[in-house]
């Protein structure tokens, strides 16, 4: 064969393998190509139902709080319902009470008006004495009676309620006693008495310590004369408690009038210190001794008594008992012996009167 024709066939043998491997190159890119795509959209749909999955999730949680939101709004309607159906109770309870206020008002200004016509009610008081107080009762205690003679303990004990205060107050001036709290209360009691005598009465005022004396002079006053009651009321307020507790010369000194007191108000605050009996010594009492023990004081009131018993048991006696530290038995033997007179006992507040 010449040489020149196998060089043309060597050269169309060289080039269908080219073609061949071309296309055979193109077949495994292309092969590569689709196998890649398909290899790749696996993760992209795994992610697009993770993402499909979460958002179903948040849905259910959506509608979960839309569920709550409703059931509270539901709540409130009803709390607010409520509420509006007491607003309108309490509105209406409100009416009814500016209704019974305009009410009450009108029979306040009738009964204003009622007074004013009427006129300003006067006191029955003898004296006018706003320190006395306006009570006019104390306890079931009442003024009363034809004849009333007020028994008034000045002694030193009168000034105070402790024993320490008392025994300080003693070296006072006069001005200093007169100030003890309950020698001020005291005076307002007896101010008291004087201000609530009945019509018709007659009264006579006796103060003792160690002696006794009539307050004003001796013999009865109209009780309802008010010169005479006002000076009662100024010899009391030069009285000066000082000295010791002689029950007996007081009752002695009752003995003078004439006739006697149909009822007798004793303001005290103990047992008797001392007497005038001038017998044998008493039981308890020791004639060395500065303080007077308890069952000496009992002893004395027993012995005033029975000394004095043709004064005190002449009237009804009541006691007013401004109580005294240290002396337990007072209200004991005091009651002891209103009582058997028909009177009382009273040991008033310490704010009265």
């Amino acid at each position: 064969m010449p040489p020149f024709r196998r060089r043309r066939a060597e050269g169309f043998n060289l080039t269908f393998l080219d073609v061949m491997a071309c296309g055979l190159g193109a077949a495994i890119l292309l092969f590569l190509i689709v196998r890649h795509h398909t290899d790749a959209g696996a993760p992209e749909d795994e992610r697009l139902r993770s993402e499909l999955h979460a958002l179903r999730e948040r849905e259910s949680a959506l509608e979960e709080s839309i569920g709550e939101a409703r059931r509270r709004g539901a709540a409130l309607d009803r709390t607010a319902e409520a509420r509006e159906k007491e607003r309108a109770a309490m509105q209406s309870a409100l009416d009814s009470l500016r209704r019974e206020a305009g009410r009450l008002r009108g029979r306040n200004e009738a009964l204003e008006a009622s007074v004013e016509e009427a006129g300003a009610a006067r006191s029955s008081d003898v004296v006018d004495d706003p320190s006395a107080g306006e009570e006019r009762y104390l306890l079931g205690l009442r003024v009363e009676g034809e004849r009333i003679a007020i028994l008034l303990d000045r002694s030193a004990s009168m000034t105070d309620e402790r024993l320490i205060d008392i025994v300080k107050r003693k070296v006072l001036a006069d001005a200093g006693k007169r100030k003890g709290p309950k020698w001020l209360r005291t005076r307002r009691t007896v101010r008291w008495l004087l201000n609530r005598l009945p019509e018709g009465s007659e009264v006579a005022v006796v103060a003792f310590n160690e002696k006794a004396a009539f307050l004003g002079g001796g013999g009865w006053r109209d009780g309802r004369d008010r010169a005479a009651v006002s000076g009662l009321f100024r010899a009391l307020d030069t009285l000066v408690p000082t000295g010791a507790t002689n029950l007996q010369a007081g009752l002695d000194t009752l003995a003078r009038l004439d006739p006697p007191p149909t009822d007798v108000y004793l303001v005290t605050d103990g047992l008797p210190t001392r007497s005038e009996y001038k017998g044998s010594l008493l039981s308890g009492c020791s004639p060395r001794s500065r303080n007077v023990s308890g069952e000496c004081r009992k002893a004395l009131l027993g012995r005033t008594l029975r000394e004095s018993a043709r004064h005190a048991g002449r009237g009804k006696v009541n006691v007013i008992l401004l109580p005294l530290e240290g002396d337990p038995e007072a209200a004991a033997e005091y009651w002891a012996w209103s009582s058997r007179t028909g009177g009382l006992l009273m040991a008033p507040a310490a704010g009265w009167p």
